[in-house]
């Protein structure tokens, strides 16, 4: 039922995820996320973990940051790709730092100098429990109890028209629909749209996204690897998991050359998560998610940090704006990556973090044919240039004063 593969390579995440010692306040729990490589060439050292992450909150709409500099999605799945989509760049970075000599056994330049995985190499993300949203649905569904049911089936909602997402887990007999961050609805509205929506776009624009696609040709998940679904659930968890992740988006047409449709396997591992919230039931009462998100990137000068609200544990607000307190995963911080690594730091006319994004024209092409009005995903909510109308440089720590 369960793979000696996939099986390795969960205990490789969980044993990195040891090795960090966070501590979580009693109580609480937290979602795990990983994204590896894994490689058909024997020789070499895998499964590799490229990126790790936890987190279960993401921020409030009034609470966004207009200099890029705190990360509005903590959910352990966003924030694992983060983690890979920064792996992913510095790679290139520790390929070309000695010239010819050095090569990395994970990525390959192409003749238009931009990189893809080599062949054989095959990228697999790991989720400690099923993603929030349409994945979910039915999974979080056979633990309520008969009176929050009953609630639920009696609460009318208007219509949901075809482009307009769903507020959290309201419309909960709808299945296929967009849904935003958090499923509660006593919590503040976010922009964010669920996991599960979040995978489902990864599946058509890649891992790499738009600032990515300046260095990489799509690159996707071929295998989802999840938690804490007992056997008895396996099939509706999976059905419900191919139709969130990629079932609903057979209408998608019109990619440019390079992308696609990814149809990444759905598999489940019975390796349960320290940290979870069925393995904290049974050691306190208490029961809520936990604040704090740990972030991981393989191979980095810094590799992990801890975030809250967005933000580094323990930075004044005062100092959020200095380029040494910016989170590694943050927006900011992913485009002065950008940057250095396309050695366009020193040019003086920069173009915003929007500007760059939208010049990506292919990506863009992509975007549009998923995002697009009559489209799959048209009631897709964008944060827009007012959240990204930044450069990536310190001029931000004046800005932030003026």
């Amino acid at each position: 039922m369960y793979s000696d593969e996939d099986t390795t390579l969960v205990h490789a995440v969980q044993k990195q995820y040891a090795s960090l010692n966070l501590k979580l306040p009693t109580g609480t729990f937290t979602i795990l996320a990983a994204i590896a490589l894994i490689s058909s060439d024997p020789s070499t050292i895998q499964p590799k973990i490229i990126g790790l992450a936890t987190g279960c909150k993401c921020l409030p709409k009034d609470k966004l940051p207009l200099q890029g500099e705190a990360v509005h999605d903590s959910h352990a799945e966003v924030l694992a790709r983060r983690c890979a989509i920064r792996w992913l760049i510095e790679e290139i970075g520790r390929a070309a730092s000695d010239g010819s000599h050095r090569h990395s056994v994970w990525i390959l330049k192409t003749a238009d100098d931009r990189y893809r995985l080599r062949d054989g190499v095959h990228m697999i993300m790991y989720i400690s429990t099923p993603p929030c949203g349409d994945a979910s649905m039915r999974f979080l569904a056979t633990f309520q109890d008969e009176e929050m049911a009953a609630l639920k089936d009696s609460a009318i909602f208007p219509p949901l028209a075809s482009n307009v997402a769903s507020r959290g887990r309201d419309n909960y007999s709808l299945f296929g629909v967009l849904r935003t961050k958090p499923g509660r609805a006593d919590s503040p509205q976010t922009l964010s749209l669920s996991c599960s929506d979040k995978i489902a776009r990864w599946n058509v624009l890649g891992i790499q996204g738009a600032l990515g696609s300046a260095f990489f040709h799509p690159i996707y998940l071929t295998k989802i690897i999840i938690g804490e679904v007992p056997p008895d659930l396996h099939d509706i968890v999976k059905s419900d998991c191919e139709r969130a992740f990629w079932g609903r988006l057979q209408e998608v047409s019109g990619l440019p050359e390079g992308y696609k449709l990814s149809r990444p396997e759905v598999q489940f591992t019975s390796v349960a998560f320290v940290h979870s919230r069925s393995a904290q039931e049974h050691s306190s009462f208490a029961q809520r998610s936990c604040n704090e998100s740990l972030t991981w990137v393989a191979d980095s000068t810094s590799p992990h940090e801890v975030l809250i609200n967005g933000l580094k544990r323990g930075v004044s607000p005062k100092y959020r704006y200095k380029t040494i307190f910016w989170p590694r995963l943050s927006k900011v911080s992913l485009f002065h990556l950008y940057r250095k690594t396309r050695n366009t730091e020193s040019v003086s006319s920069e173009s915003t973090y929007h500007e760059t994004k939208e010049s990506m024209t292919q990506y863009q092409i992509a975007k549009s044919c998923l995002l697009g009005e009559g489209r799959s995903f048209s009631g897709w909510i964008r944060s827009g240039a007012q959240w990204e109308n930044f450069v990536s440089s310190s001029d931000n720590e004046q800005q932030s004063t003026n």
